[in-house]
């Protein structure tokens, strides 16, 4: 379901926002409506999160979460989500995040509901993926909240374009998002894409919000705590997550993105750092390439954040997301069980989420 087959509600927002009269006159014609819309979906400020009320049930987090990625194109076929949950039960995986809202769209209609129940019933805790600021189908919806060029077209970096993470009504967008996903049956939202672009010609890009007179890790700290309460307000028992580079364990800086992850342990209550192998550079950990060497760059990568986060004297759950597929080097079962090893072996018990892009997981990886 595409972002605009499911925008009555939401499309309220783009009304006010370009037509404030209109919506004004609208309000008072219907106002009984646009209230319970507006407490529904939080469309015109932070405020209406204080009036809404949960609609759903949320399961408590496994003691170790074991989660496997799944795709709404996916999660859409009830042939392909039984067959994962019979992986989930042969391999003892208890836990999924599936796509709510990435670059292409948001995907919550209602039908996710007796997904999400389905999952709950088979002992599988739901967590729905959020992608925040990498937007392409919003920038459409929104253009002049677009990152751009000097010429005002978009910017873009191969092929993905992005919203600025300065913006009140991206944050109010995500929380947005989040609420009606955990309305929907999911106990846990998981945030990606919550920095500044990380590639592309960096210099080039305008901002129509961000002005430089804070850091950006400053901004990302300050998104972070603003969704974070905003959620807690209306689901005080959800779990909120945010995935962020590995790399920031290692160097302790923003790596330019804004993502900090010492600060950013003050606001989650899990942070998820990308531990694919494939991904560090050659060199890294002394490997030429660290893909062959999943054990040894993951437990590195974890035990670099675990000195950090004491002596700062942060507390975080940190669940790492590992890699199972094939970049760098084949990853089969000894590699994939060399990346759960380094977990626990780093002293990290509260579990990992595999990336496998195409969601085919094989039951014989994972099998004890």
């Amino acid at each position: 379901m595409e972002f605009e087959e499911i925008r009555p509600k939401i499309g309220f927002r783009i009304i006010y926002r370009y037509a404030g009269i209109l919506v004004c006159v609208f309000a008072l014609m219907m106002g009984a409506y646009l209230t319970w819309t507006n407490n529904a979906y939080g469309i015109l400020s932070a405020s209406i999160y204080e009036a809404s009320r949960p609609t759903s049930t949320i399961m408590a987090m496994p003691k170790e979460v074991r989660a496997i990625y799944i795709t709404y194109p996916t999660i859409e076929s009830e042939e392909r989500v039984n067959e994962l949950i019979n992986f989930a039960h042969e391999t003892g995986m208890n836990a999924a995040v599936v796509n709510v809202k990435d670059g292409n769209g948001m995907y919550l209609d209602g039908r996710m509901q007796a997904i999400t129940e389905h999952l709950k019933k088979e002992g599988i805790y739901p967590i729905a993926r959020i992608v925040t600021f990498q937007d392409n189908y919003l920038v459409k919806i929104w253009p002049d909240l677009a990152l751009k060029n000097a010429d005002g077209t978009v910017w873009e970096s191969r092929g993905s374009e992005w919203l600025d993470p300065a913006s009140l009504e991206v944050w109010n967008y995500n929380v947005e998002v989040a609420v009606e996903a955990l309305n929907e049956g999911f106990s846990e939202v998981n945030f990606d894409y919550v920095r500044f672009p990380s590639d592309g010609d960096l210099n080039v890009i305008k901002y129509p919000v961000y002005d430089g007179k804070k850091s950006k890790s400053e901004i990302i700290d300050e998104y972070s705590a603003y969704v974070v309460k905003n959620i807690k307000k209306v689901y005080p028992n959800a779990i909120v997550s945010a995935d962020i580079f590995a790399q920031g364990l290692i160097s302790g800086d923003d790596q330019g993105i804004g993502q900090k992850f010492v600060d950013l342990a003050k606001y989650y209550d899990v942070l998820a750092p990308m531990t694919y192998p494939s991904h560090y550079a050659p060199g890294n950990f002394g490997f030429a390439n660290p893909a062959e060497a999943p054990y040894e760059v993951v437990k590195g990568t974890l035990d670099y954040g675990n000195k950090r986060l004491n002596e700062a004297g942060e507390k975080v759950i940190v669940r790492p997301w590992l890699q199972d597929f094939n970049m760098g080097a084949i990853y089969d079962r000894k590699m994939v069980q060399y990346e759960i090893r380094a977990v626990s072996d780093a002293g990290l018990y509260d579990g990992y989420m595999m990336w496998n892009p195409s969601n085919r997981y094989s039951a014989e990886k994972y099998k004890n």
